[in-house]
């Protein structure tokens, strides 16, 4: 009996990696999440520990407000730098730099002795976490298929609601035990751990990991729509990476949309993020450990709805309306509903806050997420993803470093915190419709 012809070895595995968590490309998926994890349990050690560092300097609400904001000017203004450098380097090589200095920064923190040292220490912290999102990004272009990459994006960035919802209890759990000195050395030690894992499984080129199948790495060239690292540089395309290219995508009204809008979710973000612990012990009376449980169950509600609707969002486009960035409807439908930030100053009950504080929490996870995937479907180059999204970043932390401080002011003259979360409310709205009417035209740079 003669022997039917068989199936290609390519053409069997190609189609059994076509879903994500079937495939080897979870393990680079996990390093991404891990390292956004990482990068925002360092952050919220602070807004747990600001009680009891104010009271040991002797610092009023305002100064613990630029403490908390320094962070986020170094992060700012580094972001731009390093996602040309992820661009230029790539993401293996920047990840091992920066991480080791942000982990090293978080340490120094537990061991500041005054005002200059914390100052120093935080935006050596800020200036090393800047890597952590455009490089997480440029991976999503260069791993995951067009029909992975809201889902993707939502679980590389998922970090920063799981990060908070583990930081918050455990930082207590320190602080409480050991000291906030001991909370920031043994906290910032982990990203150590962390850099001797990546050093020893990443790869730039998936077609150069050893550990892929063929069949998964011809999956990978045949579904995404960025070159190889190799060829992966804009200089290589006929252009200069720097400045003329920083140029170019500022000239975009899109690119402008992308990064004002935000700037708006995220002033909010880190309202919630670095003052959310202090204004519970504070207007509502809470203890340390209750506030900062009751904080975490709100990320944790965040992270999984956040990735869930990121999810929908592949399930409802085809590559081609990706490509047209529809995905914009969704991000300015979830914005507009994280504007119920307002109510939290009219809600008394601990329940009503709780409500409301799940809600936008959740509603401000998925807007970023899809903001940073609309990003990376509007950017037609993916040479330039990198530079792109540094930019989308800096917009949104350069808002958002205001955030810390500006509330710090309007506690310390107003002895409440209405008027702040009323100010985070009108921008979540502004954002919204500038997202609505500027982000419709995708981004070429030629």
């Amino acid at each position: 009996m003669q022997k039917e012809p068989s199936v290609s070895e390519s053409q069997v595995s190609t189609k059994s990696y076509d879903s994500m968590w079937k495939s080897k490309r979870l393990y680079v998926m996990m390093l991404l999440f891990l390292a956004s994890l990482i990068n925002y349990i360092d952050r919220v050690s602070m807004s747990v520990a600001a009680p009891s560092v104010a009271k040991e300097f002797g610092w009023d609400a305002a100064t613990m407000g630029i403490v908390m904001s320094a962070f986020l000017w170094s992060y700012a203004l580094a972001l731009v730098p390093m996602g040309w450098m992820t661009d230029k380097l790539g993401a293996k090589k920047l990840n091992t730099y920066a991480v080791t200095l942000y982990s090293a920064a978080a340490m120094a923190t537990g061991m500041a002795s005054g005002f200059v040292s914390m100052m120093a220490a935080r935006l050596a912290l800020g200036a090393g976490e800047a890597s952590t999102m455009p490089s997480n990004s440029k991976v999503v272009r260069q791993w995951f298929t067009i029909q992975e990459r809201g889902l993707a994006t939502a679980l590389a960035r998922s970090g920063a609601e799981a990060g908070p919802a583990l930081g918050f209890p455990l930082v207590a759990l320190l602080v409480t035990n050991y000291g906030w000195r001991e909370s920031f050395i043994i906290t910032g030690a982990i990203g150590f751990i962390w850099v001797v894992i990546w050093l020893k499984f990443f790869r730039d080129d998936p077609q150069k990991c050893e550990w892929l199948s063929e069949g998964e790495r011809q999956h990978i060239a045949a579904n995404t729509d960025a070159p190889k690292p190799a060829a992966n540089t804009v200089q290589q395309q006929g252009q200069s990476v720097g400045g003329s290219v920083i140029w170019k995508l500022l000239q975009h009204r899109t690119m402008w949309g992308l990064a004002l809008s935000q700037g708006c979710i995220m002033y909010t973000q880190y309202l919630v993020l670095t003052w959310l612990p202090s204004y519970l012990m504070k207007a509502k009376g809470m203890e340390m450990m209750k506030a900062s449980l009751f904080s975490s169950f709100a990320f944790v509600a965040a992270w999984i709805l956040g990735i869930l609707v990121c999810k929908i969002s592949d399930s409802l486009l085809t590559p081609e309306k990706v490509r047209q960035g529809q995905r914009r409807k969704m991000v300015v439908v979830f914005m507009s509903m994280a504007s119920i930030f307002v109510f939290t100053a009219m809600a008394d009950s601990p329940v009503a806050i709780f409500i409301i504080i799940t809600l936008v929490k959740t509603f401000l996870s998925s807007t970023i997420g899809l903001n940073m995937t609309l990003t990376n479907d509007l950017v037609a180059n993916p040479a330039v993803a990198g530079t792109a999204f540094g930019l989308l970043l800096l917009g949104g932390n350069l808002f958002g470093s205001f955030a810390p401080v500006a509330t710090g002011f309007i506690v310390k003259a107003t002895g409440s915190f209405d008027i702040a979360f009323y100010l985070a409310g009108a921008l979540i709205v502004i954002g919204a419709a500038i997202s609505f009417f500027f982000t419709r035209k995708p981004i070429v740079i030629d």
